[in-house]
């Protein structure tokens, strides 16, 4: 569960390819995000340490694009860290711990759900500003289809923790000390050999 948040949680795609997308991690970390603008930007770096010289001196076109840190998220510190919470409450073998485990699972799903509502929404409104009038409006403007939302990482991650709270769920709805099952019959004894 703590893998997913590596994944893509976000992303923005031109023309069906993601030229940005924000893991959980970097919105807990305040870390750089990837994607292909990103990549583009590491080569444009490799070339200008090869070849020496700026990259503003030469022209560069899209790579001259700056792809910034992701601001940290709290919504996404608090999603990582009831995900640890519910980790850890999935050792404890009781009753109070399936019920500390169902309860992170639900309150987990709920800050998820406003975190795709925020950042989402956030990035959809980054790009109709982009379109107009902003540094690239002009280029957006020529039948380019640019799309915000979530991606595979959320999903996977919401996917986890309401099978989560399913199974715990179902889980608390058994009796705690369930008598042993009836002893069956005795063992049949072996069949008679042939007669010497």
């Amino acid at each position: 569960m703590i893998a997913a948040f590596f994944l893509p949680f976000f992303g923005v795609s031109c023309d069906g390819v993601d030229v940005v997308t924000v893991s959980g991690a970097d919105m807990v970390g305040g870390c750089r995000p990837g994607g292909l603008i990103s990549e583009a930007e590491d080569q444009a770096d490799e070339m200008e340490g090869e070849m020496g010289g700026s990259r503003r001196s030469r022209g560069g076109g899209m790579s001259d694009m700056k792809v910034d840190k992701v601001e940290r998220e709290p919504l996404a510190i608090v999603a990582l860290a009831l995900i640890v919470l519910g980790f850890v409450a999935a050792f404890v073998k009781s009753k109070q711990g399936l019920m500390a485990s169902f309860g992170l699972s639900i309150a987990t799903l709920g800050v998820l759900v406003g975190l795709y509502l925020k950042v989402g929404g956030d990035l959809k409104d980054a790009i109709a500003k982009e379109k107009l009038g902003g540094a690239m409006g002009e280029s957006m403007k020529r039948e380019v289809k640019v799309s915000a939302g979530g991606r595979y990482g959320l999903w996977l991650s919401g996917l986890l923790l309401l099978s989560i709270a399913i199974m715990t769920g179902r889980a608390m709805r058994e009796p705690e000390n369930m008598p042993d099952a009836p002893p069956g019959p005795p063992p049949m004894p072996p069949p008679p050999g042939p007669a010497a």
